[in-house]
């Protein structure tokens, strides 16, 4: 059809062709999409009344129209959009109000009338939105550090046991990697690939352990602090940035009641699936007539394997079903109240967990409470706000012990490599006699136990003054106290075991019982005096104080064994056999800071921070350091010359930022730890002595020299990026360079290195090297938020890549260091110094040609063939270069999806890692001293063959020594891409009080969801029976979990 459109107007012409069709239009964008008329609406409309059509003009503050903003008549479900001249048109009732809104831009209600011209205002509450930043605050509009947040409300109701298991994948610059499950399993966090960061909570800093048992109900906001302009203000321990806490504070108003409660089942992610005794053993067979050696089992025997017609003898048991069941249950409960009035305002909290494990028996578990109280005064006239807080949690854990490990992680590693040839349980159902490491009788309630209890509590107090004469001058001073109790007990005891066809007990060892208790204090003050002022277009801060902190602890052990009783008391066992330990110690820190701010009309932005740090941790001359930052930043989208990019909405906010400090750091991992000072001298009794003179002279062994040099180390870092919002706000996005380099490494001298050897016959103390060690790379995220009427969704994805190397590794031989093949000083990006695996053998011909190692024997088709590297024709120690990728991701992503319709809502966070390997254990590779050397796995039966040359593993052979341990050399042929693709968290849940609950006055919320975690995931990894994120490549951690969780929220 054709239509003469006068106006020249796409709305006129599209209202025309619609008209009197029963279907409607609206513009969305780019994109004009047609809908059929809602006749229901319709029929509403009619049964109202008189009805009027009204319309007008949407704009916003630079007189540009707004494309698609919703226009709903208040009270109703009767809305349009408007078009792409920001016209809309809509009947409505008489008197009836408007509601508008818009992404970006501050909603409206209006009073309905025709012929309106409307100018919408930006919403700016998310740029002046405060952020807890060091020991201040500013908004999300001035601050130039490199910051990221997690968002708090999404960490609430996840099925997790401590805040660790629910960061990865939500932040740019924060790293996660699980490392196996378990009760209250951590997970390893670092910030740019850094070690452990250092945790600061409502403005203290605090142990690691306190951030792991926080829950995550109280929690107001959590932020992560990269770049050293954030992180200078703390000094020696801020290198490996900080994560900071800020919990949650009463709000006035009438009292509100929360409670959440969360009830969560687990599973195996991944649990490889052990082959039958029949399969095993044929497999044995199989191999030793590869070698011509005499086969293990008779026809009849594997007969007898196969349709287990002798238990006894034969038996084909199912370990994981004797242990193990399908699910572990977990509770988790937290009721809060808030309220008070403008003068005094309160929070208190109440949390608690049970959680269970996978093993059948009540062996392993966990419960813990948290509590929190909040109290804040505001005494508005003389400016003076008073503030307290106690928090705490007890905690309860028990574990099975083990012959091998007091942990329950020896347990798992029994259950998944015990093979199936062997009963755990006599024909009577009875723990069998004989059996060594047998879980069965490691999870029993006989076997003895590992319990820890857990005992701590935090109070601090903050007083704030506004000094009324001083217009901008705050004076403050925040007290912190906590304490911490540990108590340990670990009872070993072997239960009753039976032979296979009695019920008489066979008899027991003899208990022994450890027993330690811990206790600790810590106490900080903090004294701040901050002025923030604006003269017009000039705003200025400065902020200076002082912070102390003293700590003290001691611990006590006792050991008794030889129990001729079942009764695990210290008092029960005898008296000869015990044995004692203690220990105690202090230390203290101190600190001056200081940091200045300026800005410029809100675009130009300066800042410095310093802080003068001392800790007893080394001796004096080495105390104190001074360590700093300077930090510049530009609001490029608010200058003049923008003004046509902000009117079209091309850029609503551009913000470039660059920092540079040097900052302390006084951990770091192995060889290279830092260890305080020995102000004492230490020795250690030897076993042995002598008789001189007739008399019995024990012996000891003098300790290591004080190494005089030791001290923190110091990371120099450099950032640089910009933050960015387009398209209405609608397109968000951010990014980050990042460089840091650190020195200062002790090295421990050997003969060689000095040119003589030990005079005193102890060690030499470590000096300091020339090491530096460098780290550089980039995060970037960008994300798109948008709604569609009552439909709103938010798509966003970030991205964490780095890499590092030694500069100059103190620790490697000038020789090392000259091979360009195996030197790791100016090598970055690979797993280790390794022989090159060039595949398999091919044949008896590439066998007799191709070099070889020099204690091989006996090589076929099939073997591993290795990488000449030198050309001497002979696989030595000089064949061995760098291969694979980093054994920690270099790589780290996440994809987050959050979509909400009237009263449901679904989120989504896919999280990622790439840029690392894993090498496969000897368990799981079939290189195990431990028979067989044969698949155990099902994963394993893809070895070579004549048939199979392109097999994962391979060809079988009765022990590694029959081929001189060739395919047992380490090499790059058992690296494994440990990439992976993980739906880490998928939510879905209906807020009942949109519609159901509506009208029930008195609950303020109400809402049920349905949740998972680690739900699947991608990786060449589960090939090999490998979760990517578990620490173990041999399947001896206590696995990863797969979570369904059912939550509700309950609100009054």
């Amino acid at each position: 059809m054709s239509v003469k459109n006068a106006s020249g107007s796409l709305s006129h012409a599209l209202s025309t062709v619609l008209a009197n069709t029963g279907y409607s239009y609206r513009i969305n964008g780019q994109h004009i999409v047609i809908n059929k008329r809602d006749n229901n609406q319709g029929q509403i409309q009619r049964n109202t009344g008189a009805r009027k059509k009204v319309s007008g003009t949407i704009k916003d503050e630079n007189g540009e129209p707004v494309i698609g903003a919703t226009v709903f008549e208040k009270g109703t479900k009767n809305g349009t959009v408007t078009d792409l001249d920001g016209n809309f048109t809509i009947s409505v009732s008489p008197n009836s109000k408007l509601l508008i809104s818009y992404i970006g831009y501050e909603n409206m209600e209006v009073t309905a009338n025709n012929g309106m011209n409307l100018s919408l205002k930006r919403d700016l509450k998310e740029l002046d939105e405060v952020v807890v930043v060091g020991y201040g605050a500013t908004t999300k509009r001035a601050m130039i550090s490199s910051v990221s947040q997690v968002k708090a409300a999404e960490l609430e109701t996840l099925p997790i046991t401590n805040i660790t298991q629910g960061l990865a994948g939500r932040s740019p610059g924060l790293i996660v990697q699980g490392s196996g499950g378990g009760i209250n399993k951590t997970s390893t966090i670092s910030i740019r690939g850094g070690d452990t960061p250092l945790v600061v909570i409502d403005g203290v800093i605090r142990d690691y352990s306190d951030f792991v048992a926080i829950d995550p109900n109280d929690i107001e906001s959590m932020s992560i602090l990269k770049d050293a302009s954030a992180t200078a203000v703390y000094g020696s321990r801020a290198g490996n940035g900080i994560l900071q806490v800020v919990t949650k504070k009463g709000q006035s108003g009438k009292p509100q009641f929360t409670y959440n409660f969360n009830q969560s089942y687990s599973q195996p992610v991944i649990f490889p699936k052990t082959l039958s005794s029949y399969e095993i053993t044929s497999y044995v067979n199989e191999a030793l007539a590869n070698d011509g050696k005499a086969l293990a089992y008779s026809d009849e025997v594997l007969q007898k394997y196969k349709d287990g017609s002798d238990l006894k003898n034969y038996p084909n048991f199912n370990w994981k079903k004797a242990v193990l069941r399908d699910w572990a249950p977990q509770s988790k409960h937290n009721i809060s109240m808030t309220g008070g009035n403008d003068v005094h305002q309160y929070y208190v909290s109440l949390g608690h967990i049970d959680q269970q494990s996978l093993y059948k028996t009540d062996s392993h578990w966990m419960k813990q409470t948290n509590f929190k109280l909040s109290e804040t005064v505001n005494l508005k006239d003389i400016g003076l706000k008073i503030s307290a807080d106690l928090d705490g949690y007890l905690q309860h854990t028990r574990s099975p012990y083990t012959s091998t490990s007091s942990s329950y992680y020896g347990v798992f590693s029994h259950v998944i490599n015990k093979l199936p040839m062997s009963n755990g349980l006599n024909k009577y159902g009875q723990i069998l006699n004989g059996v060594t490491d047998n879980p069965i009788a490691e999870t029993s309630g006989e076997a003895g136990y590992v319990a820890q209890k857990n005992a701590e509590m935090t109070g601090t107090g903050n007083i704030i003054w506004s000094l009324p004469w001083v217009k901008g001058l705050s004076l403050r001073a925040t007290g912190n106290y906590r304490f911490y109790q540990i108590d340990d007990k670990s009872w070993r005891n072997d239960p009753m075991s039976y032979e296979w066809d009695s019920t008489e007990p066979m008899s027991s060892g003899e208990p022994l019982l450890n027993q330690t208790m811990e206790t600790g204090r810590t106490w900080t003050l903090q004294y701040f005096a901050e002025y923030q002022r604006a003269f017009g277009k000039h705003s200025v801060s400065a902020l200076g104080g002082y912070e102390m902190t003293y700590a003290y602890g001691h611990s006590m052990g006792i050991h008794r064994d030889s129990y001729k009783f079942n009764i695990d008391q210290i008092g029960a066992g005898p008296a000869s056999t015990q044995t004692n330990s203690g220990r105690e110690w202090e230390s203290g820190r101190e600190g001056f800071i200081g940091q200045l701010k300026y800005n410029y009309d809100n675009r130009y932005f300066v800042e410095g921070s310093m802080r003068y740090d001392g800790s007893d941790n080394f001796r004096k001359g080495n105390r104190w350091g001074t360590f700093y930052s300077g930090a510049l930043g530009w609001s490029l989208g608010d200058e003049a010359f923008m003004a046509s990019l902000r009117e079209k909405n091309i850029i609503n906010m551009l913000k470039l930022r660059a920092s540079y400090g040097e900052i302390g750091l006084d951990s770091w991992s192995s060889p290279y730890s830092i260890s305080r000072f020995a102000y004492l001298p230490s020795y250690t009794l030897s076993g042995t002595g002598y008789v001189v003179n007739g008399n019995y002279v024990q012996t000891f062994t003098e300790g290591a020299l004080p190494a005089t040099e030791i001290t923190w180390f110091t990371t120099k870092q450099f950032d640089a990026g910009f933050d960015f919002t387009s398209l209405n706000d609608r397109l968000y996005g951010m990014f980050d360079y990042f460089y840091y380099k650190t020195t200062g490494f002790l090295h421990a001298p050997n003969a060689i290195d000095v040119g003589y050897t030990d005079p005193l016959g102890t060690s030499l103390p470590k000096t300091k090297t020339n090491g530096e060690f460098r780290r550089e790379g980039f995060e970037v995220q960008l994300g798109w938020r948008d709604h569609i009427r009552d439909f709103k969704y938010d798509v966003s994805f970030n991205l964490t890549k780095y890499n590092q190397l030694w500069a100059n590794n103190p620790d490697e031989a000038l020789s090392s260091q000259m091979n360009p093949y195996q030197r790791t000083t100016q090598q970055t990006g690979y797993y280790g110094v390794m022989y090159h695996s060039l595949g398999y053998f091919k044949d008896e011909e590439d066998v007799r040609t191709s070099a070889k190692p020099l204690n091989s024997t006996n090589l076929q088709p099939g073997d591993i063939k290795y990488q000449d590297v030198n050309g001497d024709g002979v696989i030595t120690d000089a064949d061995k270069i760098r291969c694979g990728h980093s054994s920690f991701p270099t790589a780290n992503y996440g994809i987050s999806i959050n979509l909400s319709y009237k009263g449901f809502s679904a989120s989504a966070l896919f999280q990622g890692a790439t840029g690392f390997d894993m090498y496969l254990g000897d368990s799981f590779s079939m290189q195990s001293a431990q028979a067989p050397t044969t698949p155990r796995y099902t994963f394993q039966k893809d070895y070579w063959t004549p048939s199979n040359t392109d097999a994962k593993f391979p060809r079988l052979v009765s022990s590694n020594s029959v081929n001189g341990n060739n395919n047992t050399l380490t090499s790059d042929f058992w690296l494994i891409n440990g990439a992976y693709l993980r739906l880490k968290d998928f939510r879905i849940s209906y807020d009942l009080k949109y519609k159901l609950l509506k009208k029930v006055s008195w609950l303020s919320k109400c809402s049920i969801g349905l949740s998972g975690q680690n739900i699947f995931t991608i990786s060449d990894a589960t090939d090999y029976g490998l979760d990517p994120e578990n620490g173990s490549t041999n399947g001896y951690y206590y696995p990863n979990e797969r979570v369904y969780a059912i939550n509700l929220t309950v609100g009054f």
